[in-house]
């Protein structure tokens, strides 16, 4: 009897051990995606949130001497009482909404156009493509020689209109710079709508129009829903682009925002208030301000997308 207990014994500690072997494979499975994870996080969080959060602090303080002064929300109460900060934010209202309607109207266009499979598609969408490889610094500074009193091309051409440069003209300004970014940035759109259009079943689309569905009926009524997603999405991404834009105004009118600062936006302002005047507590708070306005979009998005059709 005694010779019968040993491997008795011995099963059940191997039974034991392989339990908790199991166990600890089973805790190490059910953690694994945040080990991968891990390294993406922490990469977010040195790049995203802790410049967030020490914009916020920054934003409640002044610097004197090297060291850090609480002052609460003066900071805040000094943009609001600032003329310039109130006309930057016009015009930075007035350019994204120029900007948003042009590149999604444009981009959506274009889109509607390539998915006929017209010929020589892929041409135009390398020519498309081309502007959104380049940089803010090499784009804005195209447009900018462009309009050149002495050499430029469409300065050239639009002569008749003007004796100046239309860079130094306040009405004709917001206008080049609303024209150089959307000419930069319709690819992003262009293809991510031709993207979505392309998941249309064609099937639906041919039975509307055996049906008596014109294009546009076609368009609205089966082609839009579908994308609708993706449409919020570019909406989305266009709109905070546009609220935060400060590369191609800065390289086509420069750190003055052009004639009598008529480009200048409250990206462009913060801007200068770090490199012209120094003011780090009155730049980190006008970062917050344009963060909320994100945060705002970010919202009206995410209920957007999550609500649900009732036609």
């Amino acid at each position: 009897m005694a010779t019968n207990t040993i491997p008795t014994r011995t099963a059940v500690t191997a039974a034991r051990s392989i339990r908790s072997g199991g166990r600890s494979s089973g805790r190490a499975t059910k953690f694994l995606p945040f080990w991968l994870l891990l390294p993406a996080i922490l990469i977010l969080l040195a790049v995203q949130v802790y410049p967030t959060l020490y914009s916020l602090w920054l934003s409640v303080n002044r610097i004197k001497g090297g060291e850090l002064i609480f002052v609460g929300l003066q900071n805040f109460d000094t943009l609001f009482k600032d003329l310039n900060f109130g006309r930057s934010l016009n015009r930075t209202f007035t350019f994204a909404a120029l900007y948003l309607v042009f590149t999604v109207g444009i981009g959506l266009l274009l889109a509607v156009l390539l998915n006929r499979r017209v010929k020589f598609t892929g041409f135009y969408l390398v020519l498309i493509f081309i502007p959104w490889v380049i940089s803010d610094v090499v784009a804005g500074t195209i447009w900018r020689w462009m309009f050149q009193q002495s050499y430029g091309i469409l300065q050239y051409w639009l002569q008749p209109l003007s004796d100046r440069s239309l860079l130094v003209n306040p009405t004709t300004a917001m206008g080049i710079v609303v024209a150089g970014s959307v000419w930069r940035a319709l690819a992003f759109t262009t293809i991510l709508f031709l993207g979505a259009l392309q998941t249309v079943p064609v099937e639906v689309v041919e039975s509307a129009a055996m049906d008596g569905a014109g294009g546009w009926q076609s368009f609205l009524r089966i082609s839009f829903p579908i994308i609708r997603p993706t449409f919020l999405v570019a909406v989305l991404l266009t709109s905070i682009r546009a609220i935060n834009s400060v590369g191609m105004i800065l390289s086509i009118m420069g750190t003055t925002g052009g004639a009598g600062n008529a480009t200048m936006t409250t990206a462009l302002y913060m801007l200068n208030s770090v490199m012209r005047d120094g003011n780090l507590g009155q730049a980190a708070a006008t970062s917050v301000i344009l963060f909320a306005f994100n945060l705002v979009l970010t919202f009206i998005y995410l209920r957007l997308a999550t609500r649900r059709d009732t036609v």
